[in-house]
């Protein structure tokens, strides 16, 4: 039965097709797009609901190349899938029963092929599911995929992660594991993804940043903002928050950096801001 709800999606789907690919229009030949959204868990208690939001978060990533979210729960998955029916992902929930938060990393079909998926737990024993490490209060996880961009063949490694927001422990030795597994992977492209709840100035982000990973943030030949935070509050008339959202890069120019503004009713769309970048396929 063709209901007015998958009406309502169809039109949906087809104004983001044509969003999209406007879009794409402008990006340069030679690069591809990447995104982190931390998009907040579906929280019935938030001053804008999941239900009010979900198409705007479906907006806010439906053109980048590669978009690694944090805090989805899987009705929020299910949710962004149906509206982006062009993109594929890999997703694991960090607890090991399929209901808790995961990690997702999407991508555009029609761009990439998949050729290796795997989560692993941020702790010592990293291929044992739920478990929690260090100081820790939960289980926290890195998705990790491997991408065969089918017009250059480039091989791209993507690591997207959620460091714990208590544990100082845990937040460094999750930047050691995320190191260890971003080195010596033969891909020609790493990108390291996330909400690691830690500042550029921390011991942990200079660590990981000591191993050849670039912080786009840094390195972009063009941002579009003097500097802007990440951890906003969903209040956008509040403090901008410090960053802690990161895209991080190894193996390839960095064209271009931003966090994006999306607002509805009065109210940013999560309380973290989604960042996204432009990256050169051309080797540094």
């Amino acid at each position: 039965m063709h209901t007015f709800a998958s009406s309502f999606r169809d039109i949906f789907t087809t104004i983001l097709l044509c969003f999209f690919s406007s879009l794409l229009l402008s990006q340069s030949e030679g690069e591809f797009s990447v995104s982190t959204f931390n998009i907040r868990y579906d929280n019935p208690t938030d001053p804008l609901l999941w239900i009010d939001r979900g198409e705007d978060i479906a907006k806010a990533i439906a053109y980048f190349d590669i978009v690694g979210l944090q805090e989805v729960l899987p009705n929020q998955l299910y949710d962004l899938m149906d509206d982006l029916p062009w993109m594929s992902n890999y997703s694991v929930n960090r607890d090991g029963t399929g209901k808790g938060e995961a990690c997702p990393i999407l991508w555009q079909t029609k761009s990439f092929d998949l050729l290796h998926s795997e989560t692993r737990w941020l702790s010592k024993s990293w291929s044992d599911t739920a478990s929690v490490g260090w100081d820790a209060v939960m289980p926290r996880i890195a998705s990790i995929v491997s991408l065969h961009h089918k017009e250059s063949g480039k091989i791209i490694r993507v690591i997207n992660s959620h460091w714990s927001h208590i544990g100082d422990k845990a937040r460094r030795a999750s930047a050691a594991l995320i190191r260890g597994w971003a080195l010596g992977n033969g891909a020609d492209i790493v990108i390291v993804l996330g909400d690691f709840n830690a500042e550029p100035d921390s011991e942990e982000i200079k660590y990981l940043l000591n191993s050849g990973l670039n912080d786009t943030y840094v390195v972009a030949e063009t941002r579009c903002k003097k500097k802007f935070g990440t951890f906003t509050g969903f209040d956008p008339s509040g403090y901008a928050g410090p960053r802690i959202d990161y895209i991080l890069v190894d193996g390839a120019d960095v064209n271009w950096v931003c966090a994006d503004e999306h607002i509805n009713n009065g109210f940013y769309i999560s309380d973290h801001l989604p960042v996204h970048s432009f990256i050169s396929l051309t080797t540094p």
